[in-house]
């Protein structure tokens, strides 16, 4: 494709927000959204809209503020603004026009609280998260909250208590679900990190005490789905075994992946399985609201 075709442009302004992030986030907006209210009408459409927005604005807003960074590492070298395809003008441009646009449509639901819970994600994660990465390695902690808070601002654009404990579950769940993914791409990328002159776990830490404490969160977020069950989320014995059965072969295959076999050789089947079984459970939720 040439590059001065709108489609390379469209490409490579998603690319910028990070569009392959911004809609997984949009899902799991749209499932707080159904939890509380199992319908698709104008307001799931407005805020899950909102929450695709916001997060491509932050997106782009991150990749402004890491673009020198980006320029050192082969894995970000190729983002657009480093590789000259958007200039930082633009791109703040871009950046503006998505979050605006993201927080009216949240307002548009009727709930205020929402687009606050949106525009409080947006700053979490651009004017907290992204500049502790460059401090600690451990930013990840405080980092996670932000994929915990779209199912909470889904939830609050229907109409719902966002300290209701369902919901608040939920986002745990998604919250505990950050350290393995995130663990498990530094096993990857750590170095390219550590040469850019960030900070990483695996300067810290010996192959062998990282692969411990992966499991550690991998068997948590296992554990937090078999005990859903239990509590007022799942209405269906049938969903409730399915999420049991699930949990159990997601930790069986990981620990194959991570004890059984060599960590930082399979890195990548135990990465596709963290995120793949996150999707399960994110539809199976959905599926209990359904039936």
């Amino acid at each position: 494709m040439s590059k001065r075709t709108p489609g390379f442009y469209v490409a490579a302004y998603l690319k910028l927000g990070k569009v392959t992030i911004s809609i997984p986030v949009a899902l799991t907006g749209f499932l707080g959204y159904f939890l509380y209210k199992p319908v698709i009408d104008a307001a799931a459409i407005l805020s899950v809209s909102g929450i695709f927005l916001l997060s491509l604005g932050s997106g782009a807003l991150n990749q402004i503020q890491e673009r020198k960074t980006d320029a050192l590492m082969k894995r970000t070298a190729g983002r657009p603004i480093p590789a000259g395809i958007i200039t930082v003008r633009k791109a703040i441009l871009f950046s503006v026009i998505c979050a605006l646009s993201g927080t009216i449509l949240l307002i548009l639901t009727g709930h205020l609280l929402a687009a606050a819970l949106g525009i409080f994600t947006l700053s979490w994660y651009n004017l907290v998260y992204t500049p502790l990465k460059r401090i600690t390695a451990f930013a990840v902690l405080p980092g996670a909250l932000i994929g915990a808070l779209p199912p909470l601002i889904g939830w609050t654009a229907a109409g719902g208590d966002p300290w209701n404990l369902e919901i608040i579950t939920v986002a745990f769940l998604l919250f505990v679900g950050q350290m393995p993914h995130y663990w498990l791409l530094l096993i990857k990328i750590g170095s390219e990190f550590r040469d850019a002159g960030m900070p990483v776990i695996t300067s810290l830490f010996e192959p062998r005490q990282i692969r411990n404490l992966s499991f550690i969160w991998i068997a948590a977020t296992g554990v937090i789905v078999m005990m859903l069950p239990a509590t007022p989320i799942i209405q269906s014995r049938v969903i409730s075994l399915i999420l049991i059965i699930s949990a159990l072969v997601f930790l069986i295959r990981m620990f194959q992946h991570i004890y059984r076999g060599n960590l930082i050789k399979h890195w990548k089947k135990a990465f596709i399985t963290v995120n793949l079984f996150y999707l399960v459970i994110i539809l199976v939720l959905i599926a209990d609201r359904i039936f």
